[in-house]
């Protein structure tokens, strides 16, 4: 289930809630108000890979790059 970040309007109490995207923001933890707005926040990632990315000497990613063809390079 994704999460968001609002801001009471009424307290300007920030919180974070998770729930379902059909779903209305719930009320402000703090004073209880329905009055809050949704934060603009980078999606969390999830996963298991490495966001570290290896390279061949000619600059391609070695995934797929050098050696499979896919640079042109002959290495």
């Amino acid at each position: 289930m994704p999460t968001y970040d609002y801001q009471c309007q009424a307290c300007s109490h920030p919180y974070t809630a998770m729930h379902k995207i059909s779903e209305s923001a719930p009320p402000c933890p703090e004073c209880g108000s329905t009055e809050v707005k949704k934060l603009l926040s980078a999606p969390a990632v999830h996963g298991g890979s490495s966001s570290r990315q290896e390279f061949a000497p000619c600059g391609v990613p070695a995934a797929g790059g050098c050696g499979s063809g896919m640079c042109g390079h002959s290495h």
